[in-house]
């Protein structure tokens, strides 16, 4: 199974969980603009959990 890199169009309707700023996808995880937590991607889905941010 291949993916591809998640694009701004991709996060347009998510939002960080802690702050609700917007994300922007990164090579290994997405970032949040607001707080500046990083979630990472698990198989190519961002994990969107607080307690799993880098």
């Amino acid at each position: 199974m291949s993916t591809r890199p998640m694009t701004p169009e991709d996060l347009r309707w998510i939002v960080c969980p802690v702050c609700h700023h917007p994300l922007e996808p990164g090579p290994d995880s997405v970032l949040c603009t607001g707080c500046g937590r990083r979630y990472p991607f698990i198989d190519g889905i961002p994990v969107l959990l607080a307690d799993r941010a880098l």
